[in-house]
């Protein structure tokens, strides 16, 4: 019961804990708000450097480089942002007018089904499912002690359906908290920086050329060697790349 319980409060406390940072962004707002985004930018990247991760900030940045014709740091902190957000409805627009200005084009086919359950998926915060395992737990626990004190019958048998139910959805949350949690620090996804980058069939310039891809492109992170990365592109293609390249989402 107590490594349980330690667990639950793990997985309440520590996405709270770990986001949580005191900052002051109201500098980098000024400075974009008369259009300094020179400067904008570097008072935003302190914060960043300064180890603070926040929608706001990332979303901010996002439209900084957005401003400053950056598209590759501009589509790296918008989906930066989309990990705090994914279904924030301005940052998908800004992603989509994004998309429309980039030379690799990214053809995302999704069924209804999966549209749906992926906003399913997304609906809660991580934060806001940590708050729900908690009550879960609480509430199941007070059902075990009815179920124990209870003499009638009739009684245990509507709790036992109760518990059954609640175990169920404590358990595709608990579940989905997990997921949630991996996601958010996964590294696995990155964005091409460099306005023009070419993929070889091995980790040097020595192999062949196999495909040639521009800044703001989205990729999947597939293993590094050493200064090169193996990436695979949306359409399933992969190439190494150097490792510079690159910006980590």
């Amino acid at each position: 019961m107590k490594k349980t319980i330690c667990l639950l409060s793990i997985l309440f406390l520590v996405p709270i804990l770990i986001l949580a940072k005191d900052y002051d962004i109201s500098v980098g707002n000024n400075a974009y708000q008369e259009q300094n985004y020179q400067k904008a930018e570097e008072e935003y990247m302190k914060l960043v450097n300064e180890g603070v991760k926040n929608y706001e900030l990332f979303y901010n940045l996002g439209n900084t480089y957005f401003k400053l014709n950056d598209i590759g740091n501009a589509r790296l902190y918008y989906e930066k942002a989309a990990k705090f957000k994914p279904l924030d409805e301005e940052l998908k627009e800004n992603i989509t007018m994004l998309l429309a200005s980039i030379k690799d084009k990214e053809e995302v086919e999704r069924s209804f089904l999966e549209t749906i359950l992926l906003k399913l998926y997304y609906t809660f915060s991580i934060n806001l499912l940590g708050v729900f395992i908690l009550l879960f737990f609480i509430l199941m626990m007070l059902f075990i002690v009815l179920l124990i004190m209870s003499r009638s019958m009739v009684l245990k048998r509507l709790v036992k359906i109760f518990l059954v139910v609640f175990a169920v959805i404590f358990f595709i949350v608990v579940m989905t908290e997990v997921m949630r949690i991996r996601d958010f620090y996964s590294d696995n996804n990155a964005v091409i920086l460099n306005e023009v980058v070419i993929a070889y069939s091995g980790p040097s310039e020595d192999f062949p050329q196999v495909f040639t891809i521009h800044e703001g492109l989205k990729v999947s992170i597939e293993r590094f060697d050493n200064d090169w990365v193996l990436i695979k592109l949306p359409s399933g293609n992969g190439g190494w790349i150097v490792g510079s390249a690159i910006g980590i989402i």
